[in-house]
Parts: C-alpha cells; structure tokens; sequence
C-alpha cells in the first residue's frame, strides 16, 4: 500500500552566477518550455524530463474559437433564426481533438 505525503514546502533558496550569454542561453530554453525558473532549473538539476510541445495554446485557442462558433450555431438554430443543422459529426470530432490536447498536455507535465 503507497503512503501519500504532503507536498513539501520549498523553503530553501538558492543562488548561482551566470553570464549573461548563459542567462540569455537559459531563459530562452525556460521560456521554450513554458515552465517557471524554478520549476525548469529543478527538473534540469535533478534529471527529471523536459519537454515542449510547441504551438499547444494556438491549438488550443482555435479550438476554443471553433467550440464557440457552434455554440452561436446551436442558439441561432435553437431560438429560429437559422434551420436545423445536424453538426454532431463536428462536435465529436472536436470533443476527440480537445481530449487529445488535453491528455497530451498532462503527459508532458
């Protein structure tokens, strides 16, 4: 049986010197991976994967604009305006794309 533990408070700090060529080096990898400083120099220190997936919030931000344009369509259709449409094709494939993102987005973390 696994015994849970609390998450440990991280209250120690710690400081190092670089050159701004390094700092330069770091942040563009920090910011390429879409983590803290904190977060991307643990992992780096203690052999823990990195990985970044680029162009995930572009995805994400189309399908949102995609799921909203059929809400618009679904209450246009629903109060009249427009005749029925059947977009429950679109819908589940939508559905499948949002749960792709979503499960690739938690095997990365």
């Amino acid at each position: 049986m696994e015994v849970c533990r609390l998450k440990e408070t991280r209250n120690c700090i710690m400081k190092f010197r670089a050159t701004e060529e390094e700092k330069s080096i770091i942040m563009k990898k920090v910011d390429a991976s879409d983590l803290s400083i904190s977060e991307y120099l643990r992992r780096c220190a203690l052999d823990k994967q990195i990985v970044a997936v680029n162009g995930l919030d572009d995805v994400a931000r189309e399908l949102r604009a995609i799921g909203n344009n059929l809400n618009q369509i679904t209450r246009a259709v629903n109060s009249g305006y427009i005749q029925a449409v059947n977009l429950q094709g679109t819908e589940e494939v939508l559905g499948q794309l949002w749960q792709s993102l979503n499960s690739l987005q938690q095997s990365v973390q």
